[in-house]
């Protein structure tokens, strides 16, 4: 079967979204928990997939190509500094539920040398962007960019977590990451 094939199409996207669906319950689950919810046979799986690691690395890749169109919009804005960086976690906070499960699985998706490299233009970018709030006297010089680049990321996973987790909604979760970001935690 061609991947062109509406069909195989139709099975790939299924397995995806299954894998997205089984992996934020459970992050262990195997390639057969997976291909039952897909509804799916082994052979069709393993069509599209022959190890666990790559169907991981492929759900990594499309997050990040969706975390990508998610702040695609911010960049036509040519926001920049604080405001670029307030901007990209309210677009990227909605984005919890569907990826959650990457936080328990990245070790398996950064092996995979696009991901990694998908994941390092993205903080590439978002360095630019602590660089220009440095320059605009809007982000503290004091701290290295790479702590402030690191600090961001956390903070994202943190509002994924909360937001799965149903402690918070995405807003919430983007607002709390920006008032954390740039006023800190004190009274």
């Amino acid at each position: 079967m061609k991947l062109s094939d509406p069909r195989a199409n139709r099975s790939r996207q299924a397995l995806l979204n299954a894998g997205i669906e089984v992996f934020l319950i459970n992050p262990n689950a195997s390639l057969t928990e997976v291909a039952a919810i897909a509804g799916v046979g082994r052979a069709t799986l393993y069509r599209h997939f022959e190890t666990r690691e790559q169907l991981i690395q492929e759900l990594a890749r499309e997050s990040l190509t969706l975390t990508d169109k998610a702040t695609e919009p911010l960049k036509a804005k040519n926001l920049k500094g604080r405001a670029a960086i307030e901007a990209l976690l309210h677009a990227v906070m909605p984005l919890a539920n569907r990826f959650h499960f990457l936080l328990s699985l990245w070790s398996i998706a950064e092996n995979d040398p696009e991901v990694t490299g998908i994941y390092n233009r993205q903080l590439a970018e978002l360095a630019q962007l602590v660089e220009q709030g440095k320059q605009a006297g809007e982000i503290n010089t004091n701290l290295t960019t790479t702590w402030i680049v690191t600090m961001i990321d956390s903070l994202i996973y943190a509002g994924w977590y909360l937001v799965r987790a149903r402690e918070c909604d995405a807003t919430e979760a983007a607002e709390s990451a920006v008032q954390t970001l740039f006023s800190g935690i004190s009274a």
